[in-house]
C-alpha cells in the first residue's frame, strides 16, 4: 500500500510538494538558452528606458517652473512622462527578475503590462493624428491670459519671455496680440509701451545690445518685420513640430516594434518555462519504484 501511494506521488504532482526544474544558463546553445539571453536583454534595455524617462520627467519638471505661470496645464504632460517612465522601469524589472529566475508569474505580469503600453501607445496616436488640426485654437485660447496679464504679472512675464526667445516669436496668434489683448501695449494707452511689444520680441543681432524699450511704438514702424518677431508663437510651435515629424514618427515606430519583439519572446518563454515545470513530474525516474 505504501509503494502504491509513493507511486501515485511520482505521478500525480499534486500529490508533491511544490518543486522547480533547475534553472538553465543563457549561454548555452539552445533554444531555450537563446531566448533566455534575447529576453533578458530587452528586458534590461527597457529598465533602463524606463529610468532615462523618469529622469528626464524629473528635470523638465525643473525646467518647467520657467514657464508655470502661462498655463499651469502643461504640468500634466511632465507627470505623463514621469509617470510612464516609472511605470515602464517597473515593468521592465518585473520581466528582468522573472526571466533570471525563470518566474512565470513575473513573466505573465511582464507580458501583460507590455501587451497594455502598446495598446495606449497606439490609442494615443490615433487620438493625437484626429485632433492635430485642433491644436493651434486650443493652444491660443488656453495661453492667451499670458499675453493679456504680461505687464501686471511678473512670473508670466517671465514665462512668455522664455517661450518668445526660445521660439523666436512675438504673442500667441500674431504679434498684434498685445496691441489688440494687453492695455498698457494698446497704442491708445498713455504708458511709453503704448503700440509696442516686449523686448523679448525684437529680433536678436550678432554683437548688438537691445534696450528693454525695443519693442517700444514699433506699430508704425515700416521696417516692422526687420525690428521683431512678426510670427505668433503658436504658428512658431507647430512649424518646429512639423519640422520634427520624421524624429517623432520614427520614436514611435522604433518604440512600437521592440514592443512587439518583447511580447513575442515574453509569450514564448512562458510557455518554455511551463512546459519545463510539466517535464520534471514526468521524467522516467518518476515512474521507477523506490
Amino acid at each position: 500500500m505504501a509503494a502504491g501511494s509513493e507511486g501515485m506521488e511520482r505521478m500525480l504532482p499534486e500529490l508533491r510538494p511544490n518543486r522547480k526544474h533547475p534553472r538553465r544558463s543563457m549561454c548555452a546553445c539552445t533554444a531555450y538558452s537563446c531566448n533566455k539571453l534575447l529576453l533578458f536583454l530587452y528586458t534590461l534595455v527597457f529598465v533602463c528606458v524606463g529610468i532615462i524617462l523618469l529622469g528626464i520627467g524629473i528635470i523638465v519638471e525643473v525646467h518647467r517652473q520657467d514657464i508655470q505661470s502661462v498655463n499651469n496645464r502643461l504640468a500634466l504632460p511632465v507627470a505623463l512622462l514621469i509617470v510612464v517612465g516609472l511605470l515602464i522601469a517597473i515593468n521592465a524589472f518585473c520581466g528582468l527578475v522573472g526571466t533570471v529566475t525563470e518566474n512565470p508569474t513575473l513573466l505573465k505580469v511582464f507580458l501583460v503590462g507590455t501587451i497594455i503600453a502598446f495598446l495606449l501607445q497606439v490609442s494615443i496616436g490615433i487620438v493625437a493624428y484626429v485632433y492635430r488640426e485642433k491644436v493651434p485654437d486650443i493652444l491660443s485660447d488656453e495661453l492667451m491670459f499670458g499675453v493679456e496679464k504680461y505687464s501686471e504679472n511678473d512670473d508670466i512675464a517671465r514665462a512668455m519671455n522664455f517661450i518668445q526667445k526660445s521660439f523666436k516669436c512675438c504673442g500667441f496668434k500674431t504679434f498684434e496680440d498685445y496691441i489688440n489683448y494687453n492695455k498698457d501695449f494698446a497704442c491708445d494707452s498713455p504708458k511709453p509701451m503704448a503700440c509696442g511689444v516686449p523686448y523679448t520680441c525684437c529680433k536678436v543681432r550678432e554683437n548688438v545690445a537691445l534696450p528693454k524699450t525695443c519693442g517700444y511704438g514699433v506699430m508704425g514702424n515700416a521696417t516692422l518685420s526687420d525690428v521683431i518677431y512678426t510670427e505668433g508663437c503658436t504658428d512658431a510651435f507647430l512649424n518646429w513640430l512639423a519640422s520634427h515629424l520624421d524624429y517623432v514618427g520614427a520614436t514611435a515606430l522604433g518604440c512600437a516594434i521592440p514592443q512587439i519583439f518583447g511580447m513575442l519572446l515574453a509569450y514564448f518563454f512562458i510557455r518554455r518555462v511551463s512546459v519545463s515545470d510539466l517535464r520534471v513530474w514526468y521524467r522516467v525516474d518518476n515512474f521507477r519504484s523506490g
